[in-house]
């Protein structure tokens, strides 16, 4: 029963994250086109758009990153994995890319946490704090640092990958 509702709530946080950054496309996307439009119809002025287009950016590319890392739908050079796949010689490459990914994410997650602290100002025309823009790197990178973890306790406990 715990396990159901874990992958049920596990599966509703990956939906948000697939929607979170749907919205933040949407919202480039129009955006976007209204500057585009205003430029040559110039009705009003957008110049707080671009304050809402950089940060809506930055979080499309992290939601979107943690997705892609979850469903493990990555770009990656996969020619030795896959030769390896279903042997043991695999199972450990598997989990020695796995090691590799927690230390890169324990970094990212640490030096993100850092950068976004120091920062202490704010946007110049909407006025809000540029930590912000920063927070989601250290964010994105735990939620990364989780599902590697969890791809690693699958493996060395002999069973297959989730699947989407």
């Amino acid at each position: 029963m715990k396990n159901e509702i874990f992958l049920k709530t596990e599966r509703v946080f990956a939906l948000s994250l697939k929607w979170g950054s749907v919205f933040c496309l949407v919202s480039l996307l129009l955006l976007i086109s209204a500057g585009v439009f205003v430029r040559f119809v110039p009705i009003s002025s957008m110049g707080w758009a671009d304050e809402i287009i950089e940060f809506g950016f930055a979080w499309m590319v992290f939601f979107g990153s943690t997705v892609l890392w979850r469903e493990r739908t990555h770009f990656r050079v996969d020619l030795i994995p896959l030769r390896l796949a279903g042997t043991v010689a695999g199972r450990i490459l598997d989990i020695c890319l796995g090691c590799l990914s927690i230390l890169f994410f324990l970094i990212l997650s640490y030096e993100g946490w850092i950068l976004a602290l120091s920062v202490t100002d704010r946007s110049p025309i909407l006025a809000l704090p540029k930590i912000l823009w920063y927070i989601i790197v250290p964010i994105s990178g735990t939620i990364m640092l989780g599902y590697t973890v969890r791809d690693i306790w699958f493996l060395l406990h002999g069973r297959s990958l989730p699947q989407e």
